[in-house]
């Protein structure tokens, strides 16, 4: 059979590439495996019983979960370039690094967390710690995450900072909407307690409580939860 000559209009519909792929290689996190007694800010504001599980049968992260995270990068990439570039600021530190040491009776664990900018204003000299978001839609978001505030109070008192922002900018247009946050020792000490809790719990092997599952307000985000399958068993396990 005499082969037919592809047109140039038939030769670029081969495609040799999957950029989807190349994207999901990239992205790919490498394994790195949480040990207990390391800690992080950003997840304490989620379930423990999730936080416990992501100790005990850690899951790799979904390819759609990285590109939305990779989204958020970019936008806080943008932000701390426009940062940068005012004269409203006589220093911007960018990924700050924060390490909170607790070594208390019954509780011996280290935080480590990053803080996304670390500004000082020229005008007034105010500490300010700005914490960036991204959002599918700014303009439905009335109030900061109370996840979001946890985080930032760790930062606020780690680095005795006058103020934080919490900066939500939409992944369509970088619409912004922003929330000050002060320091509230007793959320702090609330803050601390979570890690004590899960700490307690990954250090006696014993499965903390479904607190979202039973929470009206929380309950929703069980669906999305990579640990969803496993702690329906424990709840109809009675645990």
């Amino acid at each position: 059979m005499e082969n037919k000559k592809l047109s140039a209009y038939d030769e670029d519909k081969i495609i040799d590439i999957d950029v989807g792929e190349i994207i999901d290689e990239y992205l790919n996190e490498e394994s790195r495996p949480k040990k207990v007694g390391a800690y992080y800010p950003s997840e304490i504001g989620m379930c423990i019983r999730r936080g416990y599980y992501s100790y005990v049968t850690p899951k790799p992260t979904e390819r759609a979960a990285l590109r939305i995270f990779a989204l958020g990068n970019n936008v806080h990439s943008f932000l701390a370039a426009a940062l940068k570039d005012s004269k409203e600021f006589s220093l911007v530190e960018e990924e700050k690094p924060i390490k909170i040491e607790c070594d208390e009776e019954g509780a011996s664990f280290t935080i480590y967390g990053r803080i996304d900018d670390y500004v000082i204003t020229r005008a007034t000299n105010k500490k300010i710690i700005i914490e960036a978001k991204s959002a599918s839609d700014v303009s439905r978001v009335e109030e900061p995450d109370p996840k979001h505030v946890m985080q930032i109070m760790l930062y606020l008192n780690a680095e005795q900072a006058d103020y934080g922002l919490l900066v939500y900018a939409d992944k369509k247009n970088l619409a912004i909407k922003q929330f000050r946050v002060d320091y509230d020792n007793e959320l702090h000490k609330k803050t601390m307690t979570r890690f004590k809790d899960l700490d307690y719990h990954l250090r006696n092997n014993k499965l903390p409580p479904a607190e979202f599952y039973f929470d009206t307000k929380k309950v929703w985000e069980c669906k999305y939860c990579p640990y969803f399958n496993e702690c329906m068993q424990a709840i109809a396990n009675g645990d």
